[in-house]
């Protein structure tokens, strides 16, 4: 006869061989996402969102939520250090006529996207790790020349000066990429984007959403398959 101890002990060893592949699959999923987060080229590919009470991180691969070291990025109340999410993103599916498996798409725990739009030919960039497919954050209330706006909080929360601040944000405002979608509100009607603020600031371009107190922007697309493959096993 098998002792209780013993049952329990196999039970144990029982559920613990089907656990370890789930387990080994989450470490190394995890470890996955340190790598991809992690990389760095010529770009800029992450940014804080942290204008309110709320500080998280979000990603030009569609990632959001999550720090660069792969832990819970969501921190709620700001400055507290309390997470609230661990990582987010927005999904799709469709299907598509003339095949019978449908497409899904978007950004979960993987990621099924990379920087770069897709232009008219319904082509992506030949090198989507330049800088001009950076992660983009403007605020109506920092742009050049107004240089009295005090950044010391958010240079706080972001450990970092409010001079490296200051240049990222001025930078942003000058190159906002209207002609890849990035959207502003147009002062003065011209129907063209003018990064040289106005000294009338009724006629003044800003970049971002309008009424917005802070915009975080980036363009991705899906037409890599190894990525869409890697998400949820479906083409672009």
């Amino acid at each position: 006869m098998i002792s209780k101890k013993l049952k329990y002990v196999l039970v144990f060893m029982i559920g613990a061989l089907f656990l370890a592949p789930t387990l080994i699959q989450a470490k190394g999923d995890k470890k996955d996402n340190r790598t991809r987060l992690q990389k760095t080229n010529a770009q800029r590919t992450n940014i804080l969102l942290d204008i309110n009470n709320i500080s998280t991180w979000f990603y030009n691969n569609g990632w959001s939520d999550i720090t660069p070291n792969g832990n819970s990025g969501l921190v709620y109340p700001k400055g507290s250090g309390k997470t609230a999410v661990f990582t987010a993103g927005l999904l799709w599916g469709a299907k598509v006529p003339g095949f019978a498996d449908p497409r899904v798409g978007g950004t979960a725990y993987r990621t099924g996207l990379v920087p770069g739009n897709i232009d008219a030919s319904g082509n992506p960039p030949a090198d989507n790790t330049i800088d001009r497919y950076r992660i983009y954050r403007v605020r109506p209330d920092v742009y050049p020349g107004h240089e009295l706006f005090n950044l010391s909080a958010d240079a706080l929360n972001e450990a970092t000066t409010e001079a490296a601040l200051r240049v990222d944000y001025e930078l942003d405002w000058t190159e906002w990429p209207v002609d890849m979608g990035a959207p502003y509100y147009d002062g003065n009607g011209n129907g063209q984007y003018d990064p040289t603020p106005n000294p009338d600031p009724n006629l003044r371009d800003i970049p971002g959403v309008p009424g917005a107190d802070q915009t975080i922007w980036f363009v991705a697309n899906d037409l890599n398959a190894g990525q869409t493959v890697f998400l949820y096993g479906a083409n672009p």
